[in-house]
């Protein structure tokens, strides 16, 4: 059983994670364009890539659309863990 202070530490621990996890929802109905996109690299080999709320990286093909990679939420450099994405098109002509 907690007492005083430990007590009143752990209530405001929880309100705090409440007031967050709010803070959270909001940003996500409110956020419709990404945090960050710009275009990467030149000619063939360039890629958009935006930074998008909770916190991932993704690489598009800026001519389809195309999914290229994703991260993993929070963790910019990893790429997700159920990202099964397509190699990007070497058509022949």
């Amino acid at each position: 059983m907690l007492t005083g202070p430990q007590y009143i530490a752990e209530e405001r621990a929880k309100a705090a994670a409440q007031r967050l996890k709010q803070a959270a929802s909001f940003v996500l109905l409110s956020s419709k364009q990404p945090l960050f996109q710009k275009r990467m690299g030149t000619g063939a080999n360039a890629v958009l890539v935006r930074y998008e709320w909770p916190g991932v990286v993704s690489v598009y093909d800026p001519a389809t659309g195309e999914l290229l990679a994703a991260s993993e939420p929070g963790k910019p450099d990893v790429l997700r863990h159920d990202f099964c994405g397509t190699t990007p098109n070497s058509t022949s002509a």
